[in-house]
């Protein structure tokens, strides 16, 4: 995102060094001298009233800042408020679409706005307050604006409740699948609901038990494959649709997570592999589920046997000489695994198995050198994330003319000040802006990114020495 102001951060001497006195006054100061767009909105929520004014000055100097900032979605809800104030209305709509607008601006707009395109705006926004969704409910007319308030996560029961006194049916697929559904409220719409609104409420947290027991009865595949995903519902319900015919049904089963271990037995018997895929999936799986599946002929279910920490280091072992790369690679991301199978994997030929070892906790610093010579990108990359990599090598990585191999050094939770300091002028912007929240660097080696010529380096730069004057 680039200002339209020619900036020449370089000949402010306010940004060569780090102030003595960091506070909220100091950092105004720096932005309001730098003239910078990106500074002064860092810094805007931190100043005083009287500095906000001077402050307007360099964010609504333009129309096109005033446009740029209403849209930009790391705009803080503070300056978005302030937006509004200006009589403009392609602003007030785009600040009206920004994720980051708050529910007093919101609030704000609601009682200004008059428009259905614009009331639509924040019926459909997830920052509205409860309380102007529950007037838009009573007062509003517009099928859009009232189908956004019925989607809105904001929406309280009471709100669903109004619209459904006002529009019996029109919104209840949308109240069958909302959170704050309540129980009254979903029993009245499975009564008077379609297949689909049906299985939407036996799906939900709030379903009473005795749907669930009604909708087992029902014998609709549509209903039951969503009633046997709900932990809510009894063993017995559960075993009895552990036995249908339809594989959506079992399949169903098979996720729940309130399986129990007899049925857990039975479903990884199952004839169907989407069924077997399913159970395989889970982390309760017992020895003798688990030799069975690391021999399926299913791969995908030997990759996930490959994957589980209780799988055996003898079936492990098994599980590494198997032709199946994907197979071989779940075995070395496995946290199990031993240091000889990490050895023998690291000298795979496919990349993406090698790959997983040197992303691998357990790999120690023989492993890191090894894999460190390697020419595959996705390998260095793993090295140069993996905190048991050595810091000579996080010094040479560092050096690598590819950018996720850098990216990996700037993640490395123990990646030296001297390694990541010399990052800091990296050609990508985002390491850049990713080395401003790194907490091994000093506020004296962040400082000069104030002065860089990436817009989006520059605003977290500055947000970053903000937050820390605001936390006190």
């Amino acid at each position: 995102m680039k200002s339209g102001k020619k900036l020449s951060l370089s000949l402010n001497p306010s940004l060569k060094r780090l102030p003595h006195d960091m506070t909220a006054q100091a950092l105004v100061s720096v932005a309001l001298r730098s003239g910078d767009l990106y500074h002064a909105t860092a810094v805007y929520e931190v100043a005083d009233s009287v500095a906000r004014v001077a402050l307007d000055t360099i964010l609504f100097e333009g129309r096109r800042d005033a446009l740029t900032l209403a849209r930009w979605e790391h705009t803080p809800a503070v300056v978005l408020q302030a937006l509004v104030r200006l009589s403009d209305a392609s602003v007030r709509q785009r600040v009206q679409r920004n994720l980051r607008t708050s529910g007093q601006t919101l609030a704000e707009l609601y009682r200004t706005e008059n428009s259905d395109a614009l009331m639509t705006l924040i019926a459909q926004h997830r920052n509205t307050p409860a309380i102007v969704l529950e007037s838009m409910a009573h007062e509003s007319d517009s099928d859009e604006v009232l189908k956004a308030v019925a989607g809105n996560p904001s929406a309280s029961a009471t709100v669903l409740r109004i619209l459904r006194a006002r529009f019996p049916e029109r919104f209840d697929a949308a109240i069958a699948t909302h959170a704050a559904a309540s129980p009254d409220l979903l029993e009245a719409v499975y009564e008077t609901g379609n297949d689909y609104v049906r299985a939407a409420v036996v799906a939900h947290p709030a379903c009473r038990r005795h749907l669930l027991t009604q909708a087992a009865l029902s014998g609709n595949p549509l209903v039951l494959r969503q009633l046997a995903g709900n932990p809510r519902i009894t063993a017995k319900l559960l075993a009895r649709l552990a036995r249908s015919r339809t594989l959506a049904v079992r399949r169903a089963v098979a996720g729940n997570a309130v399986l129990t271990p007899e049925l857990v037995i039975a479903l990884a018997g199952d004839e169907s592999v989407g069924v077997r895929r399913e159970i395989a999936l889970r982390g309760d799986l017992p020895l003798s589920v688990l030799e069975k599946f690391a021999r399926d002929d299913d791969h995908w279910v030997r990759q996930r046997a490959a994957r589980n920490p209780a799988t055996p280091v003898a079936l492990l072992r098994e599980l590494a000489g198997e032709e199946n790369a994907e197979v071989r690679r779940a075995v070395a991301r496995n946290p199990a695994c031993p240091a000889e199978l990490l050895e023998q994997l690291a000298h795979d030929d496919n990349g993406w198995v090698r790959a997983a070892v040197a992303y691998q906790p357990k790999a120690g610093a023989k492993l890191m050198k090894i894999l460190a010579t390697d020419h595959a990108v996705d390998v260095l990359s793993g090295v140069a994330a993996n905190p048991r990599a050595p810091q000579a090598l996080l010094r040479q990585l560092a050096q690598s003319g590819e950018a996720d191999v850098r990216r990996g050094v700037i993640l490395n939770p123990r990646a030296s000040d001297t390694v990541l300091k010399s990052l800091l002028k990296d050609p990508y912007y985002l390491h850049r802006v990713l080395l401003v929240g790194n907490r091994t660097l000093k506020d004296e080696d962040k400082w000069p990114l104030l002065n860089d010529p990436d817009a989006s380096v520059r605003f977290t730069a500055m947000r970053w020495f903000a937050g820390k004057v605001k936390a006190g």
